[in-house]
This record gives C-alpha cells, sequence and structure tokens, in this order.
C-alpha cells in the first residue's frame, strides 16, 4: 500500500505566551491520500491557519510526526522545505503577499524567479497568465492600483509556474 500524501500524527503547535505557553494545536491526526480532497474548518482562533501553516511546510509542529509522501518533514534541510513548497504547494495566501514596489508583471514573475527559470522565459509565462487572468493592461501597475480581486489572481502562485504554461 502506497504511504499517504500528507500525514500528522500527534502533531502540536505551542507558541511562548508570557510565563507560559499557548497551544494552537493540539494532537491533531490528519491522513490525506493522493487524490483525496479536504477543507479545513472551524471557528476564528481555532488553529486553521496554524495547521495550514505547518501542512505547507511554513512552519514546524512543536510535538507529533508530519510526513509528506512517507518521508518526515521534520528530517527535510531548508533548502528541501523550499524546493517541496515551490514544486508541490500552491498557496493563495489572505494578504497576497505582492511587493508593493513591484510592478503586476514582477510579482508574478517572482515564484520562477526563485525556480531559476531563464529571464526571457518567466517573462514569456507571466505575460501569459497575465493574459489568463484578464491581467495584460494591469502589467505596469502597482499592486496599490489593483481591486482585491485582481491582487489574489497576482498573488505569489508556485503551482501556476508548475502546472500552467499558456504559451505551451
Amino acid at each position: 500500500m502506497t504511504a499517504p500524501l500528507l500525514e500528522l500524527r500527534g502533531v502540536s503547535r505551542e507558541y511562548p505566551a508570557g510565563e507560559g505557553s499557548f497551544a494552537a494545536l493540539r494532537d491533531v491526526n490528519l491522513t490525506i491520500q493522493s487524490g483525496e480532497w479536504a477543507a479545513i474548518t472551524g471557528s476564528s482562533g481555532s488553529g486553521k491557519s496554524t495547521l495550514m501553516n505547518i501542512l505547507g511546510c511554513l512552519d514546524q509542529p512543536t510535538g507529533g510526526a508530519y510526513r509528506i509522501a512517507g518521508r518526515d518533514v521534520s528530517d527535510m534541510s531548508a533548502d528541501e522545505l523550499a524546493a517541496l513548497r515551490r514544486a508541490r504547494f500552491g498557496f493563495i495566501f489572505q494578504r497576497y503577499n505582492l511587493l508593493s514596489s513591484l510592478t503586476v508583471l514582477t510579482n508574478v514573475e517572482l515564484p520562477a524567479v526563485y525556480a531559476g527559470e531563464a529571464t526571457a522565459e518567466r517573462h514569456r509565462r507571466a505575460k501569459g497568465l497575465l493574459d489568463r487572468f484578464k491581467l495584460t493592461d494591469r502589467a505596469e501597475y502597482r499592486p496599490a492600483q489593483l481591486s482585491g480581486g485582481q491582487q489574489q489572481r497576482v498573488s505569489p502562485r508556485a503551482h501556476e509556474w508548475r502546472r500552467c504554461d499558456p504559451g505551451r
């Protein structure tokens, strides 16, 4: 039998709080097989963002084990985690994480910069993505000049670079 795509066993995440600590997650168990869909729901402050940060390898649990395709995340180096995030995870952040000093086109290109893609190729693909997102006419705008929905479409989305090539 194949290892689960994502597996958490007894995962906890605590943060320092005054003299003690605050437990954002306690003893979380979760198994997601390849091809399965899951929804993370809960009230404000219930730990959804903390859980998603751990699942996306943006944070580490303070207890328990997290495995991706059978490999323990705690055994991975910072470079391996960055490569994993770039190749396997797509993020849409609540705050969009756009760099206000850069143009829309440059913000769209950023994931490909970190992926080591050649300048001409990433520029071509970024223009193709802007066309796909119906934002071609906004390529030279700054993020503050876009609506919230437009900012969300421009936000760093590593999965778009891995899965989408509008020019091919």
